[in-house]
């Protein structure tokens, strides 16, 4: 462990002797998140901890940088290491349309999909993507794509990856996002392991228009389809599909989100799992108080209708700071 310890330290020496602004990347995370949940796809449970992302940048010049540093996430009245700690480990290039990242870095700021995609929880409990990015920005079109490796193959570990894309396109007030994700997970090298191999996966086609200035007054609507499939092999696909709609309004500091999905189940690993009820609506009210460049808070109540059990609600109060 000494050993491992001081061939790190030499390394970040050497690369700071190279560097040519070294620097750091660090920000501060509280989470509060209480869930009044009393449904068969989800459960009740309050989330409430502190998270610390730190990280050494190292500029070789304009464009390349590597970082090294930790994502901490300390659950209050936990163990210190209740929550294993990941490890911020990676590459960047980054030029006026195109940035790519490889190794494990912070998944905020790169990857942003709706909750039926990607559910929350993967901001607190697994932040970091590990594997690789690219994203490109032009005039009228932004996408990225990314492989995240949640699994090595071993004879207690089954090998496991996610990896999809997201794009948008613009015109004028008009856009149109086309998104996909998909998730696989293998057999692992026990012999007696007789799990089947997951093939699982979701796809969607939204369209909708914004308005408004984001700082005053804003209004984001947009509907479309959505499709998910999953297969144990050797069974046949299973399929979910059905249509989704949004609303996003903003003034000044206070927000409101709708979205309503009506259709059969969707079914996706990392997603979140009230889509699974086949119809399901969601309205979050909340407000941003401190408005401040460094600064990004939310005091948040959210109400989740599903027919047949009734309303849930659930409160947030999330704040990040950079440093």
């Amino acid at each position: 462990m000494k050993k491992s310890l001081w061939i790190i330290l030499f390394a970040l020496a050497c690369l700071s002797a190279r560097a040519q602004r070294p620097g750091y990347d660090i920000s501060f995370h509280q989470i509060f998140d209480n869930r009044e949940f009393f449904s068969e796809f989800a459960f009740p449970q309050t989330i409430f901890g502190a998270r610390l992302d730190a990280s050494l940048v190292f500029s070789i010049d304009t464009m390349h940088s590597f970082a090294a540093g930790l994502n901490y996430l300390y659950e209050h009245g936990s163990s210190v290491l209740g929550v294993t700690p990941q490890v911020n480990l990676y590459y960047v290039y980054q030029s006026d349309q195109l940035e790519l990242a490889f190794g494990s870095f912070p998944r905020r700021d790169r990857i942003d999909m709706p909750l039926v995609f990607l559910a929350d929880t993967l901001h607190y409990y697994r932040p970091n993507v590990e594997g690789g990015y690219v994203a490109f920005g032009g005039r009228h079109i932004e996408v990225y794509g990314f492989v995240d490796w949640t699994g090595r193959v071993s004879k207690t570990t089954r090998e496991a990856f996610l990896a999809g894309m997201d794009a948008s396109v613009r015109l004028a007030h008009f856009f149109v996002n086309p998104s996909f994700l998909m998730y696989h997970q293998a057999r692992s090298y026990d012999p007696a392991d007789g799990r089947p191999i997951r093939d699982n996966g979701i796809f969607s086609l939204v369209a909708g228009a914004s308005v408004g200035d984001q700082q005053e007054f804003s209004v984001r609507l947009s509907a479309g389809y959505i499709a998910s499939y999953n297969r144990l092999r050797p069974e046949n696909l299973t399929w979910g599909k059905g249509w989704l709609t949004n609303i996003d309004l903003q003034y000044t500091i206070f927000g409101f989100k709708g979205v309503y999905y009506f259709g059969t189940p969707i079914v996706f690993e990392y997603g979140d799992p009230f889509y699974r009820a086949g119809r399901y609506g969601r309205m979050d009210l909340f407000a941003d108080p401190f408005r401040l460049k460094n600064i990004d808070s939310k005091i948040g109540w959210s109400f989740h209708l599903v027919p047949g059990e009734g309303l849930h609600h659930s409160q947030q109060l999330l704040m990040c700071v950079r440093f």
